[in-house]
């Protein structure tokens, strides 16, 4: 549960070590990595999302998190250290960064342990949090933070927080894998949170109200443990709460 850490920006003119970085782009539904494939470039996302994808058993892939700004996903990554243990697709348009392997762990590269090791460790919890979530959370629980993480993740820029919503880019029925739910819960949930104010649904995607207090509520849980996101009459409780919060502090938070 504890993945409040955030990883530290990347700074793609950084001279010290990312000036002989590769700069790579993905739209949006293009596969990053490939489960199973060599991992032999060190690979950190420096703009947009991307969530993983677990094949669990024959035929049957599974969504299991999302990871964004500052997370390592190529060689010696939480990943895998040499291959892939997961499909890796952008879910909007992605920039990443590439090192070969070899040239980062030369004797003639600068010494990175402390800062590539904050971005795994940073990366690492990120990922340990929504998979622990997956396992200890209820259905509300999970389909809950699942979109509280991807406003985290999706909403960087000033202008969606003023607006205080975010168009989630992604259909219900992904949201409910993300979540571990079926079509028909994921549905019925995301019914629940509309008619208490908490989002507008449509076909092809989801749209979040008062993001501020989506912003800040997986940092809640932390703080005050799942019971406040327990059930529907505490989610809203808790979104209340914080969306008055936020209002007092007169600005965005998260």
């Amino acid at each position: 549960m504890k993945n409040r850490r955030t990883a530290a920006p990347l700074d793609e003119h950084d001279t010290r070590w990312l000036s002989s970085a590769e700069v790579r782009t993905y739209r949006r539904g293009q596969r990053i990595i490939k489960a199973g494939s060599p991992l032999g470039e060190w690979v950190a996302i420096s703009r947009g999302a991307a969530y993983l994808v677990s094949q669990v058993a024959p035929g049957t892939r599974v969504a299991v998190a999302a990871l964004w700004l500052g997370d390592v996903i190529g060689g010696e990554s939480p990943l895998g250290k040499l291959a892939a243990r997961y499909d890796v697709t952008a879910l909007v348009d992605v920039t990443t960064i590439h090192i070969p392997l070899a040239q980062l762990q030369s004797a003639d590269a600068p010494p990175l342990a402390s800062q590539t090791g904050e971005l795994y460790n940073a990366t690492a919890s990120r990922l340990q949090g929504q998979i622990s979530m997956r396992l200890a959370g209820n259905g509300l629980q999970r389909l809950v933070s699942v979109m509280a993480t991807l406003a985290t993740a999706l909403a960087p820029d000033e202008a969606a927080r003023r607006a205080d919503r975010i168009a989630l880019p992604v259909a219900q029925r992904w949201i409910g894998q993300l979540s571990g739910l079926s079509r028909r819960q994921a549905w019925l949930y995301l019914g629940q949170l509309r008619e208490h104010g908490w989002l507008v649904t449509s076909r092809s995607q989801v749209t979040l109200e008062g993001l501020r207090a989506w912003l800040a509520l997986m940092p809640e849980v932390e703080t005050a443990g799942l019971d406040c996101i327990a059930t529907l009459a505490q989610c809203h409780e808790t979104l209340m709460r914080l969306s008055a919060r936020a209002l007092q502090r007169g600005g965005p938070v998260g």
